[in-house]
């Protein structure tokens, strides 16, 4: 599962970038650039398009050295563990693969039943934004089954709702997302409405430490921290791994899981 995310990362920066290759050689010969600021323009095509193939290399090389590591399927439960390791996957809508720091493949956090007319909205290119659009996402097991699901309403403030395989209401996850501005601010609710957990996210790191009321810790994650041992296997820079307390009870832990999937589909990396 890691090497085909770094095939299909390599797949798509090559495509990318010979499409943007192909539009700035049509411009070149449609209309020959006779002022700085027109080969300045063209130049700049030319930077994305060389900045393209330059991911398309790093992920290759990054395909070519774990390809023969055997990945297999996880035999824990993804709402067992005390740690989750998300990384972002290639595709027209964000989608996150779920992993345990060891390499087992955990899960998917992706869409379910994208409208065709939506696919358009893809092209914008910010996840934040294509998050703003009332899509079900759900978390499924590497057996493919969906665990939870939560789907995103509102205008000044995102209302996160999720609920459990049968439909029924879990809780909600609350982001005044117009108020944010150094921090992400937000409230995890029960089915009742009750607040469970206050959020608070550093705007520009992402960095978190979910403590309740009672000053239980549910959750932490620093930007940046990746136990080094299992680098061998992440090989991007950047590896996210989410700390997962166990005083939480397992329903909780659904809606802990749903909102700390919401939090990463909507960063842009």
């Amino acid at each position: 599962m890691i090497a085909m995310m770094y095939k299909r990362r390599m797949t798509a920066a090559f495509v990318l970038s010979a499409i943007v290759m192909i539009i700035g050689m049509t411009v070149f010969f449609i209309d020959r650039p006779d002022s700085e600021k027109d080969w300045l323009n063209l130049a700049s095509i030319g930077f994305v398009g060389l900045f393209l193939f330059l991911i398309g290399v790093s992920s290759r090389q990054k395909y070519i050295k774990v390809k023969e590591i055997q990945i297999h399927d996880s035999k824990a439960s993804l709402l067992g563990l005390d740690h989750l390791v998300l990384k972002k996957d290639v595709g027209f809508f964000p989608r996150l693969l779920l992993f345990e720091k060891s390499g087992h493949f955990l899960g998917t956090i992706k869409p379910i039943r994208i409208p065709f007319i939506l696919y358009p909205i893809c092209l914008l290119g910010r996840d934040s934004l294509v998050t703003m659009i009332p899509i079900t996402y759900g978390v499924f097991s590497n057996k493919g089954n969906v665990l939870v699901t939560f789907k995103r309403k509102g205008i000044k403030r995102s209302i996160v709702t999720v609920k459990n395989v049968s439909g029924d209401k879990l809780g909600e996850y609350v982001q005044e997302d117009f108020k944010s501005l150094l921090n992400i601010k937000g409230e995890l609710r029960d089915a009742d409405g009750h607040v469970i957990l206050p959020i608070k996210v550093k705007g520009f790191s992402g960095d978190f430490t979910l403590i309740d009321a009672e000053g239980r810790k549910w959750a932490r994650f620093l930007k940046g921290y990746f136990p080094h041992e299992y680098t061998n296997i992440f090989r991007d820079m950047y590896n996210d791994i989410v700390e997962l307390y166990d005083n939480v009870p397992i329903h909780h832990k659904m809606l802990l899981i749903a909102m700390i999937g919401f939090l990463f589909l909507e960063r842009s990396q």
